[in-house]
């Protein structure tokens, strides 16, 4: 059961490696599982006592769900602590401790997240551990906290200190032999982890001859997946390591079996004296409210997304610093000119400064310098300086550094004060966009964001060296830095011994003076395709550095953190009663969840539309398991279709959620293919949305309209569904395919992906692209109000792969959205391509 529990407990805390969320959540539960069948009590005891079980597991499902680490180990530890209070004797002692070992563990990981001093301080011990272990395999080991597997050094601590105060005597010989293995199990694995290209090279090749024939199948297919665990999963071997070491140390000096907190008060005593009723109340409450008290330093942030009234100004120098987007019949591209566009549409303002003169910084709520790659006039960084320390905020974005001609990249020397610099290498995520491999912290900007769809944007930037006095606001945990900007070039890496493992800061924070400067590694998220899904992430950084609101990693809130953390777990150690053991770890979880969804609704960011004359913002939603992929430039992805929005003068964004509140600020709705229905008040909120003047674009084939038919026989248009299973009593729809359709005579045709017909059954709903001869349209349009509800009968209509992608783009197709747009969206003026010029009319002309 102990075993099971060590092992649930550190699978909760990622600290075994690269594990996607939900295969993490499930094994975690499988070791539960496992930890509950072992401790299983032979009587059957009181209903409450079960009653209290069954409420514990609940809890500790719950917890699992969330995307704090720290609240998943805290799962465990609940769920330990019901195991210890429907048992007996011996098995509740060991489930007590396992329990309390559990919450020390989720202490750490929240502190980690939380406390800028213990990250640093935890970075540094794996580091050093990577160091001595390097040192001893010959091969040089550059890791921190993640891979020199401190994780598993805490817990086992916990549980050897237990097992040192409640083992028999003697104690001494005994608990230096425990604390000796539970060493050197950790540099075994760490020796093994500074080998592990040795490991790699005697694996047979990836791909085996075909010669050899289908018996060696086994063998390749062993050997792909031993390549893919090495070295990400390999501290699957220390949990291995301190398992057995744990094991060792119970089978050779249990425990004592009686669970009896010294020094509590029972019911009888008499000539108690006030002092010690005081210190048992202080036993009794001060752990919950030490654990309320840790939750809300280390992680409450209220900061709402608002740049109402500021002004961000940007450096015009910098390399590929282009402030355009994509227009009709142009070669315009950019980088960077959604940007300003966005940062109107939350109220601010945003202009380009040519020299950072004193008047642009006296006006400048935030200075932006992204990625500067000239050499800075001395006059001009002592005003960048000036400016930080008068309470001036600065956002550096860097990326791998540029060292030809006349670029030279400059990013540091405005660094120069600080304890900050953007490393030349290239920070390589071993999944794409670092998903599900971030640490983040509670920074207003960054907290409560969840990082399955990698929501800062990060690609392949530059990892960054910061000191104890800069504060990590992410890290990537599972990726590692590649020395030079090769891989990045190149597209291609791999690790090498001495490579930083593991634990890479990618965006950081640190105070100068009255003001502060953050430093992002990569320039990704800024980026005008990849802004559509970064913008809650870069509007809330931009309104945390124009408002400035308190943080929970300022230095008071830490230490007072750090103190009640430490506070809560030494009352629990003093009296480890088993229903404080569920209180504690239930309230901070609690209390941690709390603080992460108010971070999260206080600092919505809640683009409107409505400041110009027409309303400019586009949304897709991305709330209903769309039919889209998330890699914004794969054949499925919608870089495409964002450019083309672009060209028509919209922001495009996704939409996380379809409240009336979002959808009142927007012109535009766009959904693609969704997996999941639309609720009553979803399609309410639509339904108002359409008729105060607002346009929504449904594109969804037959095979997927499932999920939306009802929101579209709202407006009167059908799509019928296929395939029809037995007992429907319909008619299996024509597929129309990929087809070529042409809306005018003086447009060339446009390319459907897979058709599907659409059909009109109200009586405000009519074809916009009929089919020859038919009743069925490829497109329909529905009125209602001021506004029009659209259908394309193909759900990959406007994917990638039949758009636009990285290799060219189908004019046809752009030209047809234009076409489109310019009749859907009330307010425009219809647009028709210009006629073809004869060569003989130019001879006239």
């Amino acid at each position: 059961m102990l075993l099971a529990g060590m092992a649930a407990a550190w699978l909760a805390a990622g600290s075994t490696g690269m594990l996607a969320h939900p295969l993490r959540h499930a094994l975690t539960w499988i070791a539960l599982a496992t930890a509950i069948v072992a401790a299983w009590p032979e009587e059957i005891r009181q209903i409450k006592s079960w009653s209290i079980f069954a409420l514990c597991l609940i809890l500790g499902l719950s917890f699992t769900m969330s995307s704090l680490p720290a609240v998943n180990v805290l799962a465990v530890a609940v769920v330990l602590a019901a195991i210890a209070q429907i048992n007996e004797g011996h098995v509740a002692r060991t489930a007590a401790i396992a329990s309390l070992a559990a919450t020390v563990l989720g202490c750490f990981r929240l502190a980690c997240s939380s406390i800028p001093i213990v990250w640093h301080a935890a970075d540094w011990i794996g580091w050093l551990l990577g160091g001595v272990a390097g040192w001893l395999a010959g091969n040089r080991l550059n890791v921190g906290a993640t891979f020199g597997g401190v994780d598993f050094l805490v817990l086992a601590a916990a549980i050897y200190v237990a097992w040192i105060i409640h083992a028999p005597t003697p104690r001494k010989l005994r608990a230096f032999w425990a604390a000796a293995a539970i060493i050197f199990g950790q540099l075994a694995y760490l020796i093994v982890l500074a080998n592990s290209e040795k490991l790699l090279a005697h694996l047979p090749e990836t791909v085996a001859p075909l010669e050899q024939g289908n018996n060696h199948v086994g063998l390749w297919t062993l050997s792909n997946g031993l390549r893919t665990l090495i070295p990400w999963n390999l501290p699957l071997l220390a949990m291995v390591f301190q398992g057995l070491i744990v094991a060792v140390m119970v089978r050779s000096a249990p425990w004592r079996a009686a669970l009896e907190p010294a020094g509590q008060i029972k019911e009888g005593d008499e000539d108690v004296t006030g002092a010690e009723l005081a210190l048992d109340m202080v036993f009794h409450f001060g752990p919950a409210l030490l654990a309320v008290a840790a939750a809300l330093l280390s992680s409450l942030t209220i900061a709402p997304a608002d740049l109402g009234g500021k002004k961000v100004v940007a450096y015009r120098q910098g390399h590929r610093l282009e402030w355009q987007k994509p227009e009709y019949d142009s070669d315009a591209d950019g980088y960077y000119g959604l940007l300003p566009e966005f940062v109107e549409s939350l109220g601010g303002k945003f202009s380009i400064s040519n020299d950072l003169s004193e008047r642009d910084l006296a006006e400048a709520d935030v200075l932006l310098l992204i990625h500067p790659d000239r050499p800075w006039l001395r006059e001009t960084l002592g005003r960048i300086q000036d400016y930080v320390r008068r309470g001036g905020s600065l956002l550096v974005v860097g990326e791998q550094a540029v060292r030809w001609g006349d670029s030279q990249s400059a990013f540091n020397e405005a660094l120069e004060p600080l304890a900050m610099r953007v490393r030349f290498d290239t920070a390589v995520p071993l999944a794409a966009g670092w998903e599900q491999s971030y640490d983040i912290s509670p920074h207003p900007a960054a907290f409560g964001l969840n990082d399955r769809r990698n929501p800062f944007g990060m690609q392949t930037g530059s990892s960054i060296a910061a000191g104890w006095l800069a504060d990590p606001i992410f890290t990537g945990r599972w990726g590692w830095s590649d020395p030079g900007n090769t891989a990045a070039l190149s597209g291609y890496s791999s690790y090498d011994a001495g490579e930083r493992l593991g634990d890479l800061i990618l965006a950081a924070e640190q105070p100068f003076g009255r003001g502060r400067v953050v430093v992002l590694g990569d320039t990704a998220p800024l980026h005008n395709e990849n802004l559509a899904g970064t913008y809650p992430f870069v509007g809330r950084l931009l309104s945390y550095m124009a408002n400035r609101p308190s943080s929970p990693t300022a230095l008071w809130r830490q230490l007072a953190a750090l103190a009640a953390l430490a506070g809560m777990i030494a009352l629990l150690v003093c009296r480890p009663s088993v229903w404080q053991l569920m209180l504690v770890p239930s309230l901070l979880g609690v209390a941690l969840i709390w603080c992460s969804a108010a971070g999260y609704w206080s600092a919505r960011v809640m683009p409107d539309g409505r400041r110009g004359e027409l309303n400019n913002l586009a949304y897709i939603d991305a709330s209903h398991l769309e039919s889209f992929s998330g890699d914004t430039w794969s054949d499925g992805g919608l870089a495409g279709l964002l450019r083309t929005l672009m060209r028509h003068g919209y922001l495009p964004l996704y939409a996380p959620d379809l409240m009336p509140e979002r959808l009142e600020r927007c012109g535009l709705l766009i959904s693609i293919g969704p997996g999941r229905g639309f609720s009553t008040a979803e399609r309410a909120a639509i339904r108002e949305f359409v008729e105060d003047g607002g346009t929504m674009i449904c594109l969804v084939g037959a095979e997927d309209v499932r999920p939306s038919a009802s929101l579209l026989a709202d407006f009167g248009i059908r799509v019928p569904h296929s395939p029809v299973p037995p007992g429907e009593n319909f008619q299996e729809p024509f597929p129309l395919g990929a087809d070529y359709v042409k809306v005018s005579d003086d447009m060339d045709p446009f390319r459907l992906y897979a058709a599907w017909p659409v059909e009109t059954i109200g009586e405000r709903a009519m074809g916009l692209v009929q089919l020859p001869g038919k009743d069925w349209s490829y497109v329909a349009k529905s009125s209602r109000g001021n506004g029009n509800f659209v259908v394309i009968g193909d759900t990959h209509f406007a994917a990638n792969e039949n758009l636009e992608s990285a290799e060219g783009a189908s004019t046809e197709t752009i030209r047809f959205w234009r076409w489109l747009l310019s009749r859907v969206v009330p307010g425009q003026t219809e647009w028709n391509p210009p006629a073809e010029i004869s060569e003989q009319d130019v001879d006239m002309q």
